[in-house]
């Protein structure tokens, strides 16, 4: 059994995606039940790309007689979409998907399993694609998940998804971008998976089995090494922190304490200080550290970093755009705004405009 490039990526990222599900699992930081809806969907995701594996071109001969009890957990793919939804809500503090009804979403795949079984008794000889059930399973499939992704993009209608704000946003751990990247990512592998196997069975040509299973390795080896990089480059950015779950104050209390501290932000500028501190910002509002930092993250969803920098730059993009300050340089615009860095606030900026500061002003005065 000679292994080319495709199988050795589908290798890794069969190991990777294990690797990082167990981390989903037995990670305490964060909300325990969106861990374990993570594991659990990172857990299917992994069969699916073993069945990819399984049934590429050149590995179907060694796992043929296998084909039943393949094709039977071939059918956890009906739980991918609802585990995403699950995942998106929980995430987004929605609970009122979790309630006694939730068991009729792995309906679908319970039906599924069932009706394989009794299908199974009067077949004793089973191959995937000579199969009539082949090509109306996977149009089921395609068709569930898409409904559960569309309800997952309209739980997360509120936020927006921009590609040039998904680096500045890891970067400032904003947890919307780590869902959407999260959500975007399943998208568009699930996508590439069930419309090119799809798109074989109904061509029938036994060619492109190999050529989807390697499209589907790539993206596959693709999106878990992305994930792995998001978690290394910023590893807060997929959890809401969790030393918040057993904080009793009120929704009334907490809108106060926003308005209280968006009323400070805007009217006295606080930001400028290039030494403040969630410590200091708490005291100028009368608020305690906890629960300023609570409140930005849960309304703002930000750290406190991220929060103080999204301020500054705004503020410096005010000056820029302002032909009154065309004379000021870009150094002292910077240490007005709170920077102490040419090159952080150079990198800052870019990241938020995709423009330098230089670039943005000449652009605005222009």
């Amino acid at each position: 059994m000679t292994l080319n490039l495709f199988s050795i990526l589908t290798i890794i990222s069969i190991f990777l995606t294990m690797v990082l599900s167990m981390f989903f699992f037995m990670n305490k930081r964060g909300f325990i039940l969106e861990n374990k809806i993570l594991a659990t969907l990172l857990v299917v995701f992994n069969i699916q790309i073993f069945y990819s594996f399984a049934t590429s071109s050149f590995a179907w001969q060694y796992f043929q007689d296998w084909h039943k009890p393949l094709f039977l957990i071939r059918q956890t793919s009906f739980l991918i979409g609802p585990l995403i939804y699950f995942y998106v809500n929980s995430f987004l503090k929605r609970k009122d998907v979790f309630n006694s009804r939730m068991a009729i979403h792995l309906l679908p795949f319970a039906g599924a399993v069932f009706l394989l079984l009794v299908f199974y008794r009067n077949i004793d000889h089973f191959i995937i694609w000579e199969s009539p059930v082949d090509l109306e399973d996977t149009i089921l499939i395609l068709a569930h998940n898409l409904v559960y992704i569309v309800l997952s993009l309209l739980s997360m209608k509120s936020t927006t998804i921009s590609l040039r704000g998904f680096y500045q946003s890891i970067l400032i751990s904003s947890h919307n971008r780590w869902l959407q990247i999260l959500l975007a990512g399943f998208i568009i592998i699930w996508i590439i998976n069930l419309n090119s196997f799809a798109v074989y069975m109904i061509v029938r040509r036994p060619g492109w089995c190999a050529y989807t299973a390697s499209i589907y390795a790539l993206a596959a080896f693709i999106f878990i090494n992305t994930i792995m990089f998001f978690l290394l480059l910023r590893p807060d950015v997929y959890y809401i922190i969790a030393k918040y779950k057993n904080n009793k104050l009120g929704e009334p209390d907490k809108l106060e304490y926003l308005q209280k501290l968006n009323s400070h932000m805007e009217s006295n500028k606080p930001f400028l200080d290039p030494d403040i501190t969630l410590e200091s910002l708490a005291n100028e509002i009368s608020v305690p550290p906890r629960i300023l930092s609570q409140i930005i993250n849960e309304y703002c969803k930000k750290n406190f970093k991220g929060y103080i920098l999204e301020y500054r730059i705004k503020e410096s993009m005010k000056i820029l755009a302002d032909s009154k300050h065309s004379k000021l340089t870009i150094l002292e615009i910077l240490y007005q705004v709170g920077f102490n860095s040419k090159s952080a606030f150079n990198n800052q900026f870019k990241l938020f405009t995709n423009l330098t500061p230089i670039e943005y002003r000449s652009k605005c005065l222009a």
